[in-house]
């Protein structure tokens, strides 16, 4: 069992920051804005195939990580951690998480990591363990503690492991939430992504509450139900900190029927950072949402699922995404049940205004002080 745990506060505010967000979003550590966040999870390390944790892209991480250096000069609370894995980098975990020997050797590989940059700690982003990896995900976990508390004990200070855990049941249910959070500081529950982009019926990425049950399986795909099956398996509710997903997704080929909703598309639309001949990715950022889709497309607002989405007849294009209003009831959402705070994947995709974070910050840290006035 490990010794104690870092940190089991509520509050948190933790954004993760693409390492390629400068190249593909112009958007750089400098714009983060850090007054408003406890934590920032630099995206992502690699696992190669050799087990080692290794930069995705040594010449980003050159940049970007002396600049988080300079930024928590600047903000001395603020912590940072290094997300190993992700969608695109998680293929050789099973091979990392294997044996003994090959987990202490990718332990010490993420700590060394951590330490040569100048990071508080380390976030897991194995997407996804499957039924074979339930065992060696448990134990991968305890190893990365274990090394994590020799080297606080070495340096008298403390280092962080989260974990990026997945909502769909068919994920979580593979996981032994019951003993991997003692590992942990916390979770960050991706609470989205309930719909992708390679969808065949258009639907919402991050329904907060069931809805249309007669539609499809509702019931199990939406927030709440993901964060009490948490609940229920044991976690303490003040380690789930629900991820929100500042990221819209959108399809074309949909027809105008229900204002775009639950029909069958062509496939993902023409995305926001998406370069010319590249396939679309279906990925919209709000900055860009906010300035070319409000106002000619429609909004629709769901009363169950309490998310917006907009649609174009003309274009036949509809986009599931977050807005100020969806945010503040997660927010709310994650007080009322006294979670462990908020994450956001991923900072770059705000305005400039940081208007999404403010609806999810704002009133979240307005009503936390209320709370803990009381």
């Amino acid at each position: 069992m490990p010794g104690k745990i870092v940190s089991t506060q509520q509050g948190r505010v933790a954004g993760y920051f693409s390492g390629a967000a400068v190249q593909t979003q112009n958007f750089h550590v400098t714009d983060i804005p850090a007054r408003r966040l406890t934590h920032i999870i630099y995206a992502f390390a690699n696992v190669d195939s050799a087990g080692t944790c290794v930069s995705v892209n040594a010449a980003e991480d050159k940049v970007n990580f002396p600049q988080l250096l300079q930024l928590k000069q600047q903000h001395p609370s603020l912590q940072t951690l290094i997300s190993v894995g992700g969608a695109s980098h998680s293929a050789n975990f099973p091979h990392a998480a294997s044996t003994d020997r090959l987990r202490l050797h990718f332990a010490t590989s993420c700590i060394q990591f951590m330490k040569e940059n100048g990071l508080d700690g380390i976030d897991i982003d194995w997407e996804f363990p499957a039924a074979a990896d339930t065992k060696s995900f448990t134990a991968l976990l305890r190893e990365l503690r274990s090394g994590l508390e020799a080297q606080s004990a070495t340096d008298q200070r403390p280092y962080l492991l989260t974990m990026a855990a997945p909502a769909g049941p068919e994920h979580y249910s593979i996981l032994e939430l019951n003993l991997i959070h003692p590992f942990l500081d916390w979770i960050n529950l991706m609470a989205y992504d309930f719909s992708v982009a390679s969808s065949k019926v258009t639907d919402f990425v991050a329904p907060l509450e069931a809805y249309d049950l007669a539609v499809g399986n509702h019931a199990a795909l939406n927030v709440d139900a993901a964060v009490q099956a948490y609940l229920r398996s044991g976690v303490p509710p003040e380690k789930v900190v629900l991820g929100t997903r500042f990221v819209g997704t959108g399809w074309k080929g949909v027809p105008n029927t229900n204002h775009g909703l639950y029909q069958r598309n062509q496939g993902p639309a023409k995305g926001t950072w998406d370069r010319a001949g590249a396939a679309p990715s279906g990925s919209f950022g709000y900055q860009d949402i906010k300035k070319n889709y409000f106002g000619k497309y429609s909004r629709n607002w769901h009363s169950e699922a309490r998310v917006p989405w907009l649609y174009s007849a003309a274009t036949g294009i509809m986009i599931s995404y977050e807005d100020p209003e969806s945010l503040a009831l997660k927010a709310n959402y994650a007080l009322s049940n006294a979670l462990g705070g908020v994450m956001i994947w991923e900072l770059g995709a705000d305005d400039a205004q940081h208007t999404l974070l403010d609806a999810l910050t704002g009133g979240y840290a307005h009503q936390r002080a209320r709370a803990n006035r009381r």
